[in-house]
């Protein structure tokens, strides 16, 4: 059994970093990351709250870094981080991206870029991505809707992601 202390210092910290990373995630977001620990988590979380150093829009199901945060959710990296999700097992590291990346993640000697691409961004996106300099990431491009993947034309792209947001089911879909 672990002290208090104990979890503060290790999943503690943790926690702190992943919230303040990616600003805005769902509970069970959270929750997945320490499946080993979920109740201590879920104590820990209460006692963040408390001590105002992270907000938990309980509506919402949200833990976010700041009230601006959970005004505005960021529901492209939560649907980004369903992704990393899935490949929680193989990842060594992981932390955000710069527009319109939303997070990266290292998987041996792979490297992956989640990118997310709201309904009528695709021209933006594309213009954008094409105006990156050539890197040999893999990447997952999350969709709102399966019929955007044809307006698209990024380079380097392994799959398209479709997600459940009730779930946190994740599809994957390549292109014709």
């Amino acid at each position: 059994m672990k002290t208090r202390n104990e979890i503060y210092q290790g999943e503690g910290a943790q926690l702190l970093r992943f919230i303040t990373t990616y600003h805005t995630l769902q509970y069970e977001q959270v929750l997945r990351l320490f499946p080993k620990n979920r109740d201590s988590i879920k104590s820990l979380i209460t006692s963040l709250v408390k001590q105002k150093r992270i907000v938990h829009d309980k509506e919402n199901g949200i833990l976010c870094d700041s009230q601006e945060s959970a005004n505005t959710p960021d529901y492209g990296m939560i649907a980004s981080f369903w992704v990393l999700l899935d490949f929680k097992k193989a990842i060594v590291y992981h932390t955000d991206g710069e527009f319109p990346i939303k997070l990266n993640f290292f998987s041996k000697d792979e490297w992956y870029e989640v990118l997310y691409v709201p309904q009528e961004q695709e021209y933006l996106i594309n213009h954008v991505m094409e105006s990156q300099p050539k890197n040999d990431a893999k990447r997952l491009v999350v969709l709102e809707k399966e019929e955007q993947a044809a307006k698209l034309h990024i380079k380097g792209v392994i799959a398209f992601c479709l997600v459940d947001s009730t779930t946190g089911s994740v599809s994957y879909y390549a292109k014709k």
